[in-house]
């Protein structure tokens, strides 16, 4: 049994989202600001220390720049603009995460997706289990032996047999089931005529798309409708389906400085936080922040 306490990694974007079209547009600061995508996201954090009681909590956040854009230029093109009044919230989530103690991660170029799988694998390697806070589906790609997800907001759990039974496929081939499928969300194209039901019955064969260019003698296994067809199509465009499964894969190598002291979560500093709170209109929730020890000497 692993006796290293687990690294629980936050989604900061995806709660972040969350909270500002979940609650009432009139929560506001003093100034006018609004602030309930703040709000919601730090009773969000709250929730997981009291629960869970962590010794190592991260956020993940992303710039405003992605390499995938030069990979694909219209990756992510169907997105709405990020209301105004969200986008102001922003560095105030960074803020209220670094003032109650929960370091904060984000570099240009990369999305928070590959800021938390950085992270997650490299705790992982040195033998942390690892719970990813989030509601996104992509994440599940993460998943294996001591790497979990864990959708707060609907208590759910995924461990490898749950990503599978919801899925239909191994947590490593979620890229190449985005790749047949597209991603709408995205904007990530999928191969015309591949639904779920073949694509999965694809990947129940394959390990992977590549294995249809590099074993076609497996073809014969497949009893899907048009089969002919739609493997010809994927062949004939395997090129823009690994361009899809490329955008689709979470990068575990983002530059950034993880170690046990770089996750540990270090519990609220007052000089920071009572300003902030204050700024905010969020006073009522300082009373659920749990402190730092003073230091004796300084």
């Amino acid at each position: 049994m692993n006796s290293n306490r687990p690294v629980y990694i936050v989604d900061a974007m995806n709660y972040i989202f969350r909270a500002y079209h979940a609650l009432p547009h009139s929560i506001a600061a003093p100034s006018g600001m609004l602030t309930n995508a703040v709000l919601g996201y730090l009773r969000t954090l709250l929730r997981i220390i009291k629960e869970r009681k962590p010794e190592y909590l991260v956020s993940a956040f992303e710039g405003d720049t992605s390499f995938r854009r030069a990979i694909f230029a219209d990756y992510k093109a169907n997105r709405v603009e990020t209301p105004d009044e969200l986008e102001r919230q922003f560095p105030y989530c960074r803020d209220v995460s670094e003032a109650i103690g929960v370091p904060c991660f984000e570099v240009d170029g990369y999305e928070a997706d590959d800021i938390i799988g950085t992270i997650a694998l490299r705790m992982h390697d040195c033998g942390h289990p690892v719970v990813v806070i989030t509601g996104d589906k992509d994440m599940c790609q993460l998943v294996r032996d001591g790497i979990r997800v864990y959708d707060i907001g609907k208590e759910v759990w995924l461990d490898e047999i749950g990503v599978r039974e919801k899925f239909g496929v191994a947590p490593s081939q979620i890229p190449d089931l985005l790749a047949l499928l597209g991603d709408s969300v995205d904007n990530i194209p999928g191969v015309f005529g591949v639904g779920d039901k073949t694509a999965r019955q694809i990947l129940s064969v394959c390990s992977g798309v590549e294995d249809l260019v590099i074993s076609p003698h497996l073809d014969g296994q497949f009893t899907f409708r048009g089969r002919a067809d739609i493997l010809r199509r994927i062949r004939e465009n395997i090129e823009a389906v690994r361009t899809s499964r490329n955008l689709a894969t979470i990068r575990c190598d983002a530059p950034i400085n993880v170690t046990p002291e770089t996750v540990r979560y270090r519990r609220a500093n007052s000089r920071l936080l009572e300003p902030l709170c204050n700024e905010l209109g969020l006073r009522r929730v300082i009373d659920d922040i749990p402190l730092a020890q003073p230091m004796l000497f300084s």
